[in-house]
């Protein structure tokens, strides 16, 4: 008897929590503020926050110099980068390592002259707290974040390739164009 009363008590309860999560869209997005940073470009030049008020919505993926599946894609988020600038959407990538040393700066420097990357990508240093508490707790690369003019990321990171998740970052960006 015991059993079944657990049992009935674990189910009700599941169906509780899941029905209270159910949203009218079906996809729950969160927002919260990207972290603050003020970091070089790879062509020496300052970026920052600011960036993210200039566009509708901006795409900031974050890679590495290790990571074959990072760099495996970067021809095709030069594709998405054109193809969303007619939505006032920018892309922008964060070498993660590549601001770690000077050889580290160079192969990410290489990697993308090799596949033709336009699309603007930071090199973080390391001794900053944008690293030290952001990109140094990522655990997967490539990871992607959405994030709206106003600076807060929308969602949760994408993992993995973009391109093959493209109707989940366009399914967000429409909320953001069209709340």
């Amino acid at each position: 008897m015991k059993k079944a009363v657990s049992f009935i008590l674990s189910a009700v309860c599941l169906a509780a929590v899941l029905s209270g999560c159910a949203s009218d869209s079906g996809d729950l997005l969160t927002k919260t503020p990207f972290p603050e940073f003020s970091e070089k470009d790879m062509a020496g030049n300052t970026v920052s926050n600011d960036i993210f008020s200039e566009y509708d919505a901006t795409i900031v993926n974050f890679w590495n110099n290790g990571c074959g599946s990072c760099i495996a894609e970067m021809p095709e988020l030069e594709e998405l980068y054109h193809e969303f600038q007619e939505q006032n959407i920018n892309l922008i990538g964060v070498g993660a390592d590549s601001g770690e040393s000077e050889e580290q700066h160079e192969t990410a420097q290489n990697i993308l002259k090799e596949k033709e990357v336009t699309y603007q990508n930071i090199s973080p240093d390391p001794e900053g707290s944008f690293y030290q508490e952001f990109v140094s707790e990522l655990s997967t690369y490539p990871t992607t974040y959405l994030v709206d003019s106003a600076g807060n990321i929308i969602g949760a990171p994408i993992a993995g390739n973009v391109k093959k998740q493209k109707d989940t970052i366009q399914q967000r960006i429409d909320k953001i164009l069209n709340p």
